[in-house]
């Protein structure tokens, strides 16, 4: 019941932050629980393709998310991936573990400034086009509160080049680097906080998948949670979706951020072999009170520019249904599976079920992308095609070729 109510807690954090529920799973597990780092980040992975699947349920549906955006960045996160894991099996491998325990502290104590400053703007308004703007058409529009909101991206290399790190990241440390797919997103894109977060939490479905048999094949997922963990995410995630469309303040986020700069603390000093909880205290402290400065002193402006986008924005509802139908089946199956691999262990103590359930979960974000490439070849977007076919082939390398060469 306790790994249960932690996976529901994480599923609600991921969905609202765009994080990622694995952010605070392996934290958890390790400092609460005394489980081992390494034997926590595997599963962690795994539970961020549960959030990026319950959360896309409402956010396809309204039409938030921008797959636009997200295939194309994907090409980053889908390789970058692929060396996190290589470097956290060569850190294990080679007894120097505690440098990731470092680094999951640093990058979980910076997350929780980030998720401040990526809700200091007052006001959303679009920017001037640049190149990248039109020759990847990110240009998108979503409803909030009756009224139509229309947004375009910029700077695209710059932010793929944010998503290539957070690729690495999720690949090292299991969590999915939702944050630092919605700060790419949002301040150097200028993408609307909540089209950074649904896409995100696309995204990282996706992302996580690329090193799932890496880390199965190295050992490192341990299948007497996963189905628990996994369950929770799943109810968590729906909750969380749910509180993001009528959250209107930060009060929620910064709990989440107290409670992260304490995990972050924690973590971050055991790597250095302090192991003292006042000094943690402290830290989450400082974090938290920097994070409440500048919530409330600091507000970014933008400037408002006059753009056609309707002339730019094509949106395919026979898509949007068929991916909506696909993923609402799949969040189905996925859920009566995780019970009955629950209920089949706790009667044999048998983990038959829960590979199976694996299985499953991986595959999804796989059959996701390749809807994504049917989609760009009936509609002859050659650029599309290229690019969903970057992302499929990094998926096969990391799922089904290194795997086999390297462990």
């Amino acid at each position: 019941m306790l790994i249960l109510l932690i996976g529901i807690f994480a599923g609600i954090e991921g969905s609202i932050t765009g994080l990622g529920g694995g952010a605070i799973i392996s934290p958890i597990l390790t400092i609460f629980l005394d489980y081992p780092l390494y034997l926590t980040i595997g599963v962690s992975l795994l539970s961020t393709i549960s959030t990026s699947l319950s959360s896309s349920l409402s956010y396809i549906k309204k039409k938030i998310a921008n797959d636009n955006i997200a295939i194309s960045l994907l090409t980053a996160t889908t390789f970058g991936d692929i060396f996190g894991f290589l470097l956290n099996n060569y850190l294990y491998t080679h007894n120097l573990f505690f440098i990731v325990y470092i680094i999951f502290g640093v990058v979980l104590l910076l997350s929780s400034i980030f998720l401040i400053i990526k809700n200091l703007k007052e006001k959303y308004y679009p920017s001037k086009p640049d190149e990248s703007t039109y020759f990847f058409n990110l240009f998108g529009k979503y409803e909030e509160n009756g009224k139509i909101i229309y947004y375009d991206g910029v700077r695209w290399v710059y932010g793929w080049i944010v998503m290539l790190f957070a690729g690495f990241v999720s690949g090292l440390l299991g969590i999915g680097s939702g944050i630092l797919k919605v700060l790419g997103m949002d301040l150097i894109m200028n993408l609307p906080i909540k089209v950074s977060t649904t896409t995100s939490n696309f995204m990282i479905g996706v992302t996580a998948d690329t090193s799932s048999i890496l880390y199965f094949k190295a050992g490192y997922i341990d299948f007497i949670l996963l189905p628990f963990l996994t369950l929770g995410v799943l109810i968590g995630s729906r909750i969380g979706t749910r509180l993001l469309m009528k959250l209107r303040d930060n009060t929620i986020r910064f709990i989440f951020i107290t409670f992260i700069s304490y995990l972050g603390a924690r973590l971050l000093l055991e790597g250095l072999n302090i192991n003292n909880i006042l000094y943690s205290l402290l830290v989450a402290f400082i974090i938290s009170l920097i994070s409440f400065i500048l919530l409330k002193k600091v507000k970014f402006k933008e400037k408002e520019e006059e753009i056609n986008f309707e002339k730019y924005i094509k949106e395919d509802d026979i898509f949007i249904s068929k991916m909506y139908k696909f993923q609402k089946i799949a969040f189905i199956v996925l859920f009566i599976l995780n019970i009955l691999a629950i209920i089949y262990y706790l009667l044999t103590e048998n983990i038959l079920l829960s590979y199976i359930y694996y299985f499953i979960l991986i595959s999804i974000p796989f059959i996701e992308v390749l809807m994504e490439l049917k989609k760009y070849i009936n509609e002859k977007n050659t650029l599309y095609i290229a690019l969903s076919t970057i992302i499929i082939i990094n998926l096969t390398l990391g799922m089904f070729i290194l795997p086999f060469l390297i462990l």
